[in-house]
């Protein structure tokens, strides 16, 4: 992606989260380019937040204006289905006494200035002890469950995917992840319990939110890439009130201060307040892969479980240097316990 449409999409993020500052659009901008690149990156409907609020002479022509619009009313459109099939979940199980709570999604998007405009495709949901009582309520309901990894169930409902949870981490096989593990679930059942409104659905204390946040932003790394949304919903989510202190000894605890410092600085970034030049040299090689084009992908249709690992096999190779950068294990290690944990860890 060419360096200008970089800095037009990052300028509106800017002028999204901080309305007051003042912004000036290059000259020359291609619209249709930088509308393109918001979509891929999942800041869209951030973008637009922004445009509307510039004057008249920096906004693209009414006839691109009403694409943008176009696209965010589609995600927002989105965002309220993606919530009503949450009611709808949350009728089904709170009817027989299994509770949810709201991993992601709406959890983070909540802390947004348009919640709506925070992109996402899916629903995840932590159901715990309770799962398989909820998965058998699914399934009497005529809905297909897949049970690919052993850590959730995946299905679609009105034409939204689920990811069902009864595993808040991938820790099987791994050490470390348990202990995350543990220590996120301690937080569910210490803090008062909190709902999103007219539900059941719990809504996670903030400071499980941003180390959950932490963990799969490592896992992204490790198994693909980060993407512009990751880093701004960092941007968002570290402006919060909570115990930093003791987040970052937390983060150290679990090994994960080194993708902590990796997202601190890229969000720095986005914010303005450092450049891309003083980035550590492993930092900005991630932040200029968020910024490289995907790979093209044959359309082949529905892939098979073991075409899906494969695949995956081949980003975690691929991410070598992630790992040497910012894991707490190395890729062989890594590759080897998800093999043994597959077929021979239950815990």
């Amino acid at each position: 992606m060419n360096d200008a449409t970089v800095l037009v999409v990052t300028l509106l993020i800017r002028k999204a989260l901080n309305p007051d500052l003042a912004i000036e659009i290059p000259a020359g901008t291609d619209w249709q380019e930088a509308l393109d690149f918001a979509i891929s990156q999942g800041v869209l409907g951030v973008c637009f937040e922004a445009l509307e609020k510039l004057p008249a002479n920096q906004r693209p022509d009414l006839e691109m204006l009403m694409q943008w619009y176009g696209h965010t009313d589609k995600q927002c459109s989105q965002y309220e289905r993606t919530w009503a099939v949450a009611r709808k979940l949350d009728r089904l199980w709170s009817a027989a006494g299994i509770h949810a709570t709201v991993l992601k999604g709406r959890a983070i998007a909540q802390y947004y200035p348009v919640p709506s405009h925070r992109y996402s495709c899916d629903l995840d949901v932590f159901i715990g002890h309770d799962w398989e009582k909820a998965c058998k309520l699914l399934e009497e309901k005529g809905v297909q469950l897949e049970f690919e990894v052993y850590k959730e169930a995946e299905f679609r409902l009105d034409d939204v995917y689920v990811e069902c949870h009864r595993c808040i981490t991938p820790y099987r096989g791994n050490k470390n992840l348990q202990k995350v593990e543990r220590y996120l679930r301690s937080l569910l059942d210490s803090e008062p319990k909190v709902c999103f409104e007219g539900t059941t659905l719990a809504c996670p204390p903030l400071m499980f939110t941003v180390m959950l946040y932490v963990e799969h932003a490592l896992g992204d790394l490790q198994q693909d890439k980060l993407s512009l949304k990751h880093i701004v919903d960092w941007v968002v989510l570290r402006k919060q009130d909570f115990y930093r202190e003791t987040f970052e000894a937390r983060c150290k605890e679990f090994r994960f201060d080194r993708v902590l410092a990796l997202i601190d600085a890229l969000a720095d970034v986005v914010e303005g307040k450092k450049t891309c030049e003083s980035l550590a040299p492993s930092h900005r090689r991630v932040y200029d892969e968020i910024f490289s084009l995907p790979e093209e992908v044959k359309a082949t249709g529905q892939r098979s479980w073991f075409r899906k690992r494969v695949n995956l096999f081949f980003k975690i190779m691929k991410n070598n240097k992630n790992f040497r950068d910012f894991s707490y294990t190395s890729m062989p290690s890594f590759l080897f316990n998800s093999v043994w944990s597959h077929f021979f860890d239950k815990i």
